[in-house]
């Protein structure tokens, strides 16, 4: 498809097709990401250990799919994508939109904090 033909697509709302080889349809619209359940912002220069998201992904049994991390700088970028539920760590823009948030690394009692939140929330929704 030529750029004006994915720009119709796009206007008349058609929905996507799935193509077993995209590298072969370059103008074609991409299929929807499907959201997060769990989306987890970082402050600049933060890393979440691999540790922590492995315990997180298995204390809700979550897919990869359904956990997603990303940089604070790409989420304001991205024009701050939300999800069922939101944590932020070491943020520096405004926290109300966050479900729970903290600093990296966590206290025992932020962990305990995080762990009654997150249980809270998944299981709620």
């Amino acid at each position: 498809m030529t750029p004006h033909q994915v720009k119709l697509w796009q206007l008349l709302a058609l929905p996507a097709w799935q193509c077993a080889h995209p590298e072969r349809l370059p103008f074609a619209p991409l299929p929807a990401v499907p959201a997060a359940d769990v989306l987890i912002v970082l402050g600049q220069g933060k890393i979440l250990p691999a540790s922590f998201s492995g315990d997180i992904m298995c204390a809700l049994s979550l897919t990869d799919s359904q956990l997603q991390v990303m940089d604070e700088a790409a989420w304001l970028a991205e024009d701050k994508p939300s999800a069922p539920i939101l944590l932020g760590f070491n943020i520096t823009s405004s926290v109300e939109a966050f479900s729970w948030h903290a600093s990296l690394p966590l206290s025992a009692t932020d962990k305990k904090a995080l762990w009654s939140r997150l249980c809270h929330l998944y299981f709620a929704h």
